[in-house]
C-alpha cells in the first residue's frame, strides 16, 4: 500500500526556485584599497650568507661532542665609573698630602708646624697624633741607617776647652750642686755628662754661677740621641710663665700677651726662656697667671707653680697641698700631661701611649723637653733628640731631677735661650742645641705659644742683731 501525502501538505519547491532573505550590511561600505605587489625575488641569485653559531653560555663546556655544565666563573669587575676613579685619586692626594705635611713639621720648622695643626683641626688630633706616629717610626728607622752609614760618629753639641769644668766665682756663697751624670753609653763623648759654665753669661762678682750646662746620650740603642741640660739656680733667678697669643687659651677665648714683660727687658734682667707645655687640643691641660685663668686646672695632672713669694712647686694637681684652686699664694701655674718623675720614681705608664692620651706619643722617638726640681731647689731644663718619655725620664733622674714633668714636643716647638747685654748694651743670645730651631727673639717680640723665662735677682741683704 502506498503511503499519500497529508491533503493539507504543500508541494515541495524546486532548488532553483528557493531564494535567501536579503541580509543587511553590519557596518558601513568601505571602499577596499588593493596594496602593491612586492617584487619577486629570485633567491637562487642571492649570496650565500654565514650565520653566526649560537653562543654556547660561560658554564658550559663542548666535550666530545656533548655540551657540559661547569661551575659558573665570577664575572670581571666592570670598570668603574670615571667619577669614582677621580674620588680614589683625591683620596690619594689628599694621604699624600697629610703625610707631607707631616714631615714639614718635624724638619721644615714654622711652615710644617702650621700644616700640621691644620691637618689636626681638619682630621682631629687623634688621627693626626697616629700618622704622625708612623711617620716617626719612619724617621727613627732612616736615623738608624743614617748613624750606620756615617760610621757610627756622633758629634757632640758643644767642646769644653778648660780642664775645671765649673768656673769658679769670688762670690763666697756656695755654688749649687752640680752632680756628674754617669754616661749611659761607653765609650763616652768628650765632656758628655759633665757640667761645665763655659759659654754662659757669665755670674757678676757678688753671685756664683747662675747656670751650668751638660749633655748626655740616655739611649745605648740610639746613639745619636743627644740630651742638652740646664740646670738653673733658682736662689738667684726669677722664673715667669706667659700664655700664647694663641695657646693654651685661644680656643677657649682667652688670650695672653705672648712676650716678655716690657720692664724685665731693661738693663741685665732677661737671663734665659724656654718652651711651655701642650697647645689646648693636646690634653686641655691648665694654665694660670696673674689673675687670669687661660685653661682650668686638671685634677691629677702635673703642675709647675709659682708662689707670689717666687717659689717654685712642681707637682701633681690636688695631689700635693700646695696645688690647688684654694691656694691663693700661687702666681702662676702650668700643667701638662703626667708627672715624669714623682718623688724620685719614674713614671711606670711612659711607654703607654694611651695612658697620657694618643696626642702625647709617649713611645715615639722624637724631640722632646721637660722640666725637674732638684732635692737642693735647682731647676733643670732637658731637651733632645731622638728620645721617647722613659729615656727622657731616666736623664732628669740621673742629672738630680726628684720631680719632674715633660713640657713640649717636636723639633719646631723645643728650644731653650740664654740671654746677655753686652758692654754697648746689644743682646746677645746663646742657643742651647745649634740643632734647635727659632733664634730667641720670638720671646722677645711676641709668639702664639706659651713659654718660661727666667730673670736675675739679687739675693737678699743678710739680717743683722
Amino acid at each position: 500500500m502506498i503511503n499519500q501525502p497529508p491533503q493539507d501538505a504543500q508541494p515541495l519547491q524546486r532548488e532553483s526556485q528557493f531564494k535567501w532573505p536579503t541580509q543587511r550590511p553590519q557596518s558601513p561600505a568601505r571602499h577596499s584599497t588593493l596594496l602593491p605587489l612586492f617584487p619577486e625575488v629570485d633567491y637562487s641569485q642571492l649570496p650565500d650568507v654565514q650565520w653566526p653559531r649560537p653562543a654556547i653560555p660561560r658554564n658550559m663546556q663542548k666535550k666530545r661532542g656533548k655540551l657540559r655544565r661547569t661551575p659558573l666563573a665570577p664575572l670581571r669587575k666592570q670598570r668603574k665609573p670615571r667619577r669614582k676613579k677621580l674620588r680614589r685619586l683625591l683620596v690619594i692626594l689628599s694621604i699624600l698630602t697629610i703625610l707631607s705635611g707631616l714631615m714639614c713639621s718635624q724638619l721644615n720648622g714654622q711652615l710644617g708646624a702650621q700644616f700640621a695643626d691644620i691637618m689636626r683641626s681638619v682630621l682631629g688630633p687623634t688621627v693626626t697624633a697616629q700618622i704622625e706616629s708612623w711617620f716617626l717610626g719612619v724617621s727613627d728607622t732612616a736615623h738608624h741607617i743614617q748613624y750606620q752609614l756615617s760610621g757610627q760618629q756622633v758629634t757632640a753639641p758643644w767642646t769644653i776647652p778648660h780642664t775645671h769644668r765649673v768656673t769658679p766665682s769670688s762670690s763666697t756663697l756656695t755654688t749649687m750642686p752640680l752632680v756628674p751624670i754617669k754616661p749611659f753609653i761607653s765609650p763616652s763623648l768628650s765632656g758628655e755628662g759633665t757640667w761645665t759654665t763655659d759659654g754662659l753669661p757669665a755670674p757678676t762678682a757678688k753671685l756664683p754661677p747662675l747656670v751650668a750646662r751638660t749633655f748626655i746620650r740616655p739611649d745605648p740603642n740610639r746613639p745619636y740621641g743627644i740630651v742638652t741640660l740646664l740646670q738653673f739656680d733658682t736662689r738667684f733667678l726669677a722664673l715667669h710663665m706667659i700664655a700664647g697669643t694663641t695657646q693654651p687659651g685661644g680656643p677657649r677665648g682667652v688670650y695672653g700677651p705672648g712676650r716678655i714683660t716690657a720692664s724685665d727687658l731693661k738693663n741685665n734682667l732677661l737671663f734665659a726662656a724656654f718652651n711651655g707645655g701642650f697647645k689646648y687640643a693636646d690634653g686641655q691641660y691648665g694654665m694660670y697667671v696673674n689673675g687670669t685663668t687661660y685653661v682650668p686646672p686638671q685634677n691629677g695632672a702635673a703642675t709647675i707653680a709659682i708662689t707670689k713669694e717666687g717659689q717654685v712647686i712642681l707637682g701633681a694637681w690636688g695631689k700635693d697641698p700646695r696645688l690647688t684652686s684654694g691656694n691663693t699664694d700661687l702666681a702662676a701655674w702650668r700643667q701638662n700631661a703626667a708627672l715624669l718623675i714623682d718623688n724620685g720614681v719614674i713614671n711606670p705608664l711612659t711607654n703607654d701611649g694611651v695612658a697620657w692620651g694618643g696626642t702625647i706619643l709617649n713611645r715615639a722617638y722624637t724631640w722632646r723637653s721637660g722640666i725637674g726640681i732638684t732635692a737642693s731647689g735647682s731647676l733643670i731644663y732637658a731637651a733632645g733628640n731622638a728620645v721617647s718619655a722613659l729615656t727622657l725620664g731616666e736623664t732628669l733622674k740621673a742629672a738630680g731631677a726628684v720631680m719632674a714633668m715633660q713640657t713640649d714636643i717636636n723639633p719646631n716647638w723645643v728650644r731653650a735661650f740664654l740671654y746677655e747685654r753686652n758692654a754697648s748694651g746689644s743682646l746677645q743670645i746663646t742657643k742651647l742645641n745649634p740643632s734647635m730651631q727659632g733664634s730667641g727673639t720670638e720671646y722677645l717680640y711676641g709668639t702664639d705659644r706659651d713659654f718660661f723665662y727666667f730673670t736675675r735677682i739679687l739675693p737678699a741683704p743678710k739680717r743683722t742683731g
